[in-house]
């Protein structure tokens, strides 16, 4: 046997040759189904797509280059081959035969008089001119797969000895589809092993390298008489990865002398179960469409159909792919066999959590339609339902309790360490912010959207347009509105409105009275404290702001303190205003709510600090001995100070204070609204934020919380 053309070249070399062409020798383009293997973006396109061309039109020279080279002409669904300078079809083979190595088919000269049988085998008449079909699938193989028959020894434990009889041949086309024929063989048993790349259902383009994946099964059943031939029991066997992954555990059992289909089956259910498939719901439904109501095995199954056994083939043939090369997606089929062949039992967690990460992934982004559409792209008859059974996969690998009516609506975490999504608490995120929910339909586990997982637990709110931050998302702000948590605003999250908006907004016969908090200070809190050097800026870029929408010079007020006086002063600075009036103020001194100065700071003492004394004041009436009460208190600050005083101040005034007297006055002209509840969620007001006091021209009042930086709270 000679390959044309390449008398010297070896299937290892003649293999490197193609690769070293390729697309650029050739000049056809790719065939446009997408190139990228399992690798990632980056990996090479596949060999494979480049030898495809849309119609014989697009074929290239068949020049000495070429001698035995195949190219897959799309439209004719078969390959063509260069033979003595002309393209061939795979019907003409009357000058060569076609073989395949490495995933690649060849033409070579054809060897006369080769005897069709062996002479071992005249007495099985009835399987002499058998034949033995299937499809070979991980997506499917593609033409230049090889497929080999060999013997299995029952005595050797079901294993291919290499000694027995074979048969083989090449897939001709890139469905997977192969036809053995004239198969004659001694043994009942025989292993399937198919060679060549494969269309990946991840990347939807030809993979990268070749891989090999067997199928071992019984396909004749002995009539007791050795003069006759065997009962041939199946001539249909399928090769995928159940039936690569099921062959270790099969020869396990068998060396503990149970019978093969018993074996079988086993390795078929601890492998389903591996994947968190429950086989008692699994196979009480049919999967056969000729009236059989027996249970497929693995060499029954067609990963593109509509029943649930496809579904279930297609959803671990994508798990075991994932984003992995060629190599590294054989590695962990590997490695998962040999773990299974033991017990029966997959106890690698870290390769489950890898898996169920990546399908994590898929569903976070909405990824499972990128795979049918590029498996649709193939043009296969039917993509099966197989994302519900890659979601089942997820709680197996992180150890959640089943999913039942009893925990539905339930949240949890990951707190398996060496997962991508890996949380401390429920509500630690700095590793990962994925949570899942019982689903209280479906009876699942499902990622958690926002709403769901950042209000787990609030209950009611307390009362109506309370404001929370969420419980995982802590930058998310949710608020109590109609009955029901929704996400709030930004507004409303916030809380506070830019003082220059509010300025801007202002009509021409209302006032304003904006009561701030001073900007930032140093860490002297005493009367002569002064601001830090961020403070006069932040001040002073805030009277800047006014400026460009200001046309009037506003009124200043302080507390008496230095850092108030500071405040106002470099406000009218950065406003560039002159000759200002600024008076201190008695009535915003931040004591102003203060009924007992010594039981206010035994409080502030012993109960974690002012922040947490003073908005639990404002907010529950806590500590009703230390200060006054907050309405009464409230209203003669605003009425019998502010508005009385009124006439003596300009349109727009500017009173600087600080965050002791602000708190309670937020928590008061908003209803308990405000989102400064230090004692609960650790918010307090921020520098140059507070109250703004609109008085329209019939004299009614509404108060609007705002800001001179980004945030209102710290």
């Amino acid at each position: 046997m000679r390959f044309f053309g390449l008398k010297a070249i070896g299937f290892a070399a003649f293999g490197t040759l193609l690769l070293m062409t390729g697309c650029g020798s050739d000049g056809n383009p790719s065939s446009g189904t997408g190139n990228n293997s399992g690798g990632g973006q980056d990996t090479p396109i596949s060999l494979l797509d480049t030898l495809t061309v849309p119609s014989a039109a697009n074929l290239p020279a068949c020049d000495a280059n070429r001698e035995g080279r195949a190219f897959f002409v799309q439209n004719e669904n078969v390959p063509r081959l260069c033979v003595k300078g002309s393209w061939r079809s795979t019907a003409d083979t009357t000058d060569f035969s076609i073989t395949c190595s490495d995933g690649f088919l060849h033409a070579v000269d054809k060897i006369a008089n080769q005897p069709n049988l062996d002479v071992d085998t005249v007495r099985f008449n009835g399987l002499q001119r058998d034949s033995i079909l299937g499809i070979v699938q991980n997506g499917p193989f593609v033409f230049g797969t090889s497929v080999i028959l060999n013997e299995a020894n029952e005595m050797n434990f079901y294993r291919a000895d290499g000694i027995g009889h074979s048969a083989s041949n090449c897939v001709q086309t890139n469905d997977g589809h192969y036809t053995l024929e004239n198969v004659s063989i001694n043994s009942n048993y025989v292993k399937i092993s198919a060679t060549g790349f494969y269309r990946n259902m991840v990347s939807g383009g030809t993979s990268a390298s070749p891989v090999t994946l067997s199928a071992l099964t019984k396909v004749a059943s002995s009539s007791g008489n050795a003069d006759t031939a065997p009962i041939r029991i199946r001539n249909s066997v399928n090769v995928n990865i159940l039936t690569q992954l099921e062959i270790p555990r099969i020869e396990q059992l068998a060396m503990n002398h149970i019978d093969f289909a018993e074996a079988k089956a086993q390795a078929e259910r601890e492998i389903f179960a591996a994947f968190g498939i429950d086989t008692v719901q699994f196979y009480s439904q049919p999967y056969f469409t000729d009236g059989r109501t027996d249970k497929p095995v693995a060499e029954d199954l067609d990963m593109f159909g509509n029943s649930e056994y496809s579904a279930a083939l297609f959803a671990i043939s994508a798990m075991i792919q994932g984003e992995r090369s060629e190599n590294d997606m054989m590695n962990l089929a590997n490695n998962l066999a040999e773990d299974i062949k033991g017990d029966g039992v997959w106890n690698d967690p870290n390769w489950k959590i890898k898996i169920a990460d990546w399908i994590v992934g898929l569903d976070t982004l909405w990824k499972y339609n990128d795979i049918r559409n590029k498996v649709s792209a193939w043009g296969v008859a039917a993509i099966p339902n197989f994302e519900r059974y890659m979601r089942a996969f997820i709680p197996i690998a992180y150890g959640f309790e089943s999913c039942t009516d009893a925990n539905a609506g339930k949240l949890t975490y990951v707190n398996q360490g060496q997962s991508a999504l890996f949380a401390n608490d429920y509500e630690h995120a700095d590793h990962s912010t994925v949570r899942f929910i019982c689903d209280v339909n479906s009876k699942e586990w499902r990622i958690a959207q926002p709403i769901e997982k950042d209000t787990a637990g609030f209950g009611p709110g307390t009362y109506d347009k309370e404001i929370r931050e969420g419980r995982v998302s802590h930058d998310t702000y949710y608020i109590f509105d109609s009955g029901a948590w929704r996400v709030a605003t930004p507004q409303e999250a916030d809380g506070f409105t830019d003082i220059a908006e509010i300025y801007a907004n202002l009509k021409p016969n209302e006032k304003a009275v904006f009561i701030i908090r001073h900007s930032e200070r140093t860490d002297d809190t005493g009367p002569n404290g002064h601001l830090t050097s961020n403070g006069k800026t932040y001040a002073r870029n805030l009277g800047t702001r006014l400026a460009a929408v200001a046309k009037e010079d506003f009124y200043y007020g302080y507390s008496g303190y230095t850092r108030t006086q500071e405040t106002c002063e470099e406000i009218a600075i950065g406003k560039g205003q002159t000759g200002y009036t600024l008076e201190i103020l008695p009535y915003m001194d931040g004591a102003w709510y203060v009924k007992d100065d010594d039981k206010a700071s035994r409080y502030t003492d012993s109960d974690g600090g002012g922040w947490v004394v003073y908005s639990k004041y404002a907010f529950t009436g806590a500590y009703e001995d230390a200060f006054y009460d907050l309405k009464t208190r409230s209203e003669e600050l605003l009425k019998n100070n502010i508005l009385a005083n009124l006439s003596t101040m300009k349109r727009v005034n500017f009173m600087c204070t600080h965050d002791y007297l602000v708190v309670p006055l937020l928590a008061y002209t908003t209803n308990g609204h405000a989102n400064v509840r230090y004692y609960e969620k650790w918010r307090w007001v921020n520098y140059l934020s507070g109250v703004a006091m609109i008085i329209s021209a019939d004299g009614s009042v509404r108060y609007v919380p705002v800001k001179g930086l980004e945030s209102g709270t710290m």
